[in-house]
């Protein structure tokens, strides 16, 4: 009996065990959500059902520098701003947690 539940605590306690992400992985992470809020920004979509899409202040934050945006009016120029938006949070991350490497 003393073995089986020795057995399940260390079967619990490695499942949840999970690995810190490493700097370029957390800023790939927060690049990708800054495309998805931009997309968002671009499409038209209003800002109170924007900031529905967003949990926590620095989605907040992020979301509302996506809306201090113009809407651009060619797809091309659309695409080009989220692309730039992107890579701008994915730098600011990345210096942000230079530290971590």
């Amino acid at each position: 009996m003393n073995k089986l539940l020795v057995t399940i605590a260390l079967l619990l306690s490695s499942s949840v065990y999970a690995a810190t992400p490493t700097p370029d992985e957390l800023c790939d992470g927060w690049a990708n959500k800054a495309k998805q809020y931009m997309e968002v920004r671009q499409n038209g979509t209003p800002i109170h059902e924007a900031m529905k899409m967003t949990i926590g202040n620095y989605s907040r934050g992020l979301m509302l520098r996506a809306f201090d945006e113009p809407v651009a009016a060619r797809a091309e120029e659309k695409l080009s701003i989220i692309k730039t938006f992107s890579g701008i949070i994915k730098t600011e991350c990345l210096e942000n947690h230079k530290d971590m490497n």
